[in-house]
């Protein structure tokens, strides 16, 4: 007989964050178990709900296989056994315990001493000895043996771990969670909220000239250790807020004020469900996952308008759409499984774009465009497109919320081909004068000519898409953009039957260099001059302070050159003094001492002249430099 599974799983609701909420309801008579993986026990118990609605039994205990290593728990006790030795490894364990064993000749009670084996004939032959009494020991042969009683309590147990962990290492990862029931109950209720595989969604377009069929399909797994059976499946994109453990049994929490948080959440689920406002049965307090929130949204990189388009849709409709999927009938998947869920079908208007991007090859790509009218937010996810029944192409949605502009961009047109010629030219914009430096400013502008060629025998509309700069402006001569957002501009041209059309798009910025007033040559200062962008005025002082600058740059290297030369005359004097102090008046010392005393003579004669002319040099650069700095006061208040 198989194991009573209690109520049928009626509703599954599937996360995108990885979480799958089963709500089972029904009727029971006695006890039924919940069978689950091992990885996901900790898991249901943080959220599993039992609660009678109807009936007059009720709910007394919930029961579950500890989330333990079996084989690892029957070996800590000594209850691991070889395959085809259980029999001896029962009598090993029950040495010294008091057994009652009846066979042909009838019972026998006795202490356990052991087990002795000897080799026959016919096969090996197997005794049990038993310590009857006093110095009594009975020989009984384990062939003609057909009971064994345990009579010892704590022997009792040890064969109970034995069973129940024998059964759930037989079932491998196996694991199950037991409801107690007392009586018969017409309408028991379960939930709880297991791991599971994210669902995957994706699309097909079938296209019929300006109307399209809309389909998508959820690729979900069944996540449970029994199979599914006409469920109604949900699948939602809004994400729970669960608890987090990092073992089984301690469940991590910020402190005591999380309670009445949690609290909230619970009674809030218990509504959406339509369950009562208390748990009338026995059940573990757990956080029951609350189906409700914000997903964190991942936008197609690849197209850069459509990026900013959809995140601008979103950010308005978003919050109050509903986020949710529900598949049109019941639904069946084995257990572990995995089907595809039809879950949407609607027709659509489209309109087809051409879109050429730089970088993305001389055709531009054709874009399917429509309105989400379908009720329902569309996830992320592939699209293939079908044409009159024939495939044309794959490509991915983004997201779209109800209402906003949907795109899938799915093939290239060969009958059109694009090319772009860029110019840049750059011209001089003004000064800016500060205490640090002169800014120079120049306008930089880029002409971008995009060239459409059809070889198509209609007129066709192509959307030329630029990208946009931080700081940068895109216009067009007599020619509105489309669409515009701050990375980003869309143009429109038409471009005749087997013609071709251009648009000259400028894309102007401004640059701006710093420079040291000391840095600026004369012959930069008359090119601005030549601009006429600076007033002469100003460009007058410009060249005062630059040559002021110049000349005390100027007078303190030389400044430097001659205090360089002065110590180079104190270290020649030191050295000649020191000469002077031990030669002698007389003989060749006396002519050497004489030549020493004249060049002593005409150091110093030089040492006067040369320290007023330093003092000359620095207070004429410092002149200079006090000179400049009133320039340059001046002209930052003018500016």
């Amino acid at each position: 007989m198989g194991r009573n599974l209690g109520p049928r799983i009626r509703r599954v609701v599937l996360s995108k964050e990885g979480l799958a909420h089963v709500e089972r309801r029904g009727s029971a008579d006695g006890s039924f178990e919940l069978p689950f993986g091992r990885a996901e026990l900790g898991e249901v118990l943080r959220s599993l709900v039992v609660w009678v609605e109807r009936g007059e039994g009720r709910a007394t205990a919930l029961g579950f296989d500890a989330p333990e290593d079996p084989d690892a728990a029957l070996a800590e006790r000594k209850l691991r056994f070889e395959p085809g030795a259980t029999l001896r490894g029962i009598v090993h364990a029950a040495r010294g315990r008091r057994v009652r064993v009846s066979g042909s000749d009838g019972p026998i009670e006795g202490e356990v001493l052991g087990f002795e084996e000897s080799p026959g004939g016919q096969g090996p032959r197997r005794w049990l000895l038993l310590r009857t009494g006093a110095g009594h020991i009975e020989v009984v042969d384990l062939a003609s043996v057909r009971k064994i009683e345990l009579a010892d309590p704590a022997l009792q147990g040890s064969l109970d771990v034995l069973v129940s962990r024998g059964r759930a290492s037989a079932g491998g990862d196996g694991r199950a969670v037991r409801v107690t029931l007392e009586g018969h109950v017409e309408d028991v209720r379960v939930l709880y909220v297991v791991p599971a595989a994210p669902f995957q969604v994706s699309y097909r377009l079938a296209l019929s000239g300006a109307e399209a069929r809309l389909l998508a399909f959820a690729l979900v797994q069944n996540p449970l250790e029994e199979d599914l059976e006409d469920v109604e499946l949900v699948l939602t994109s809004a994400q729970p807020a669960a608890a987090t453990s990092d073992s089984f049994g301690r469940v991590d929490r910020r402190g005591d004020d999380d309670e009445p948080e949690n609290a909230t959440k619970l009674e809030r689920t218990r509504r959406a469900h339509g369950q009562p406002a208390t748990i009338r049965a026995a059940a573990p307090l757990g956080t029951l996952v609350a189906l409700a929130g914000r997903a964190q949204e991942r936008l197609d990189e690849a197209d850069t308008m459509d990026t900013e388009l959809a995140a601008a849709e979103l950010a308005a409709a978003i919050a109050a759409e509903p986020r949710e999927w529900t598949a049109e009938g019941p639904v069946s998947i084995p257990r572990r499984g995995a089907a595809m869920i039809p879950v949407l079908a609607k027709s659509v208007r489209v309109r087809k774009e051409r879109l050429f991007r730089e970088g993305a090859g001389p055709n531009p790509d054709l874009v399917l465009c429509f309105d989400n009218d379908t009720g329902v937010r569309l996830e992320e996810g592939r699209c293939a497109v079908y044409d009159d029944g024939r495939y044309v192409g794959e490509s991915a949605l983004g997201p779209a919320a109800r209402g906003a502009s949907a795109r899938v961009t799915f093939t290239k047109d060969p009958g059109v081909r694009c090319s772009r010629t860029s110019r840049r030219d750059t011209t001089f914009a003004g000064l800016v004068f500060e205490a640090g430096g002169l800014i120079e400013q120049r306008r930089v502008e880029e002409r971008h000519v995009v060239c459409v060629r059809n070889d198509h025998l209609a007129a066709v509309d192509v959307v030329v898409e630029l990208s946009r700069k931080e700081g940068r402006t895109l216009t067009a001569s007599g020619l509105a953009p489309l669409a515009e957002t701050s990375r980003a501009t869309r143009f429109r041209v038409e471009a005749p039957s087997r013609g071709e059309a251009s648009i000259e798009v400028t894309e102007a910025w401004t640059e701006a260099t710093r420079l040291a007033y000391e840095s600026v040559a004369p012959s930069q200062i008359e090119a601005w001059r030549a601009s006429g962008r600076v007033e002469a005025s100003r460009l007058d002082e410009l060249s005062g302070l630059s040559r002021d600058l110049e000349q005390a740059t100027s007078i303190e290297a030389e400044r430097v050159r001659l205090d360089r030369e002065l110590v180079d005359v104190f270290a020649r004097h030191g050295k000649i003094a020191e000469q002077l102090a031990v030669l002698r008046d007389v003989g060749p010392e006396g002519a050497l001492r004489a030549r020493y005393v004249s060049e002593l003579d005409a150091m110093q004669q030089r040492i006067g002249p040369m320290e007023a002319e330093l003092r000359r040099l620095k207070d004429e650069a410092d002149a200079r430099r006090r000179s400049a700095e009133r320039a340059l006061e001046a002209l930052a208040r003018s500016s």
